[in-house]
């Protein structure tokens, strides 16, 4: 019968991942994306590591598509760009439509812990449309990248 470790995929280093590949990764504007599921959950924002392992953004996707990329920045996770849903930031009451992406960071409290500043929510910036918007379109071209774009 086996045991848990035979539903777990490996990297190309033979590391056990908790997490498998849906679609062949990549690198679009020289940032490598990878669509990934997390083996046995729930969809959820939580289930993209914290880690990078091979990747610069992983991707994740909902029953009507792909619907959050995560960004790592020395493999460790620093911002999300989301879609799947409207969200409004409780502070200042800033809205941001689903369909539209918001950006938000992620901030590092401690070994392995990390705090998602939910309520700064923002649009992305000029910088930010031009490194990754090409790859995040050639994951969802449905997406808009900023409010009117």
């Amino acid at each position: 019968m086996g045991n848990g470790a035979d539903f777990f995929s490996r990297d190309e280093k033979g590391r056990r991942s908790e997490y498998v590949s849906i679609a062949p990764a990549r690198t679009v504007n020289g940032v490598k994306g990878h669509l990934i599921k997390r083996v046995g959950d729930k969809d959820t924002h939580t289930n993209l590591p914290y880690y990078a392992n091979t990747s610069d953004v992983y991707f994740r996707q909902n029953v009507y598509g792909v619907c959050q990329a995560r960004v790592y920045v020395g493999q460790k996770m620093f911002l999300d760009f989301d879609w799947s849903h409207r969200h409004i930031n409780k502070g200042d009451g800033r809205v941001f439509e689903k369909g539209v992406i918001h950006v938000q960071l992620w901030k590092q409290v401690g070994p392995g812990k990390f705090e998602r500043l939910s309520d700064d929510a923002r649009y992305m910036s000029n910088s930010e449309m031009k490194k990754y918007g090409p790859l995040l379109k050639s994951f969802c071209p449905s997406v808009k990248l900023r409010k009117g774009r």
